[in-house]
């Protein structure tokens, strides 16, 4: 059977970029969890969006941001207002990719520390992302969070879901 060279091209660009997609969110990840209350963490992971990009971390309004500026308060008030330790861990990526366009979603699972109580805390869900390529290169078009848990790490999520979520009907 022989394939004919553009389709096998165009099934080896697909595959380029879902590694290329990996890659985005993987660096995404490592951004986060370097500190983003360190200016040079937190630029170099806007710059990974595009200028239209929205974020909705999955509680609310108040949790929803949009531009430049939006993505300025989120990773560089909101977020580290919010966790002085994170380590993202992100598995099983659907990623369809459309030429210039792609869709992905994502397990993650985070160990982190509440910064205002300073307690170990458990944090789970999904990601669901748009992607743009632009100028060759994929970025963020939006996340979005979806929760499963965030508990404290001496209970569990068994036993508690976390406020956040059951206080908002979120789960």
């Amino acid at each position: 059977m022989t394939m004919d060279p553009k389709e096998l091209e165009s099934r080896i660009r697909v595959l380029e970029d879902i590694e290329a997609i990996k890659k985005l969110k993987a660096t995404y990840c490592y951004l986060c969890d370097a500190g983003l209350g360190d200016p040079r963490n937190r630029d170099e992971l806007i710059s990974h969006f595009t200028k239209d990009a929205r974020v909705d971390f999955g509680l609310g309004p108040e949790s929803q941001f949009e531009g430049p500026e939006g993505l300025l308060i989120f990773f560089g008030g909101v977020v580290p207002s919010a966790v002085s330790f994170c380590m993202h861990m992100v598995h099983n990526p659907i990623i369809e990719v459309k030429g210039d366009g792609a869709t992905g979603k994502w397990y993650y699972e985070a160990p982190t520390t509440d910064t205002t109580t300073g307690k170990a805390q458990w944090m789970a869900g999904t990601y669901e992302e748009e992607y743009l390529r632009e100028n060759g290169k994929w970025k963020f078009a939006s996340i979005k969070t979806k929760w499963k848990y965030i508990s404290p790490y001496d209970e569990g999520w068994a036993k508690n879901p976390g406020v956040l979520l059951t206080e908002r009907h979120l789960t």
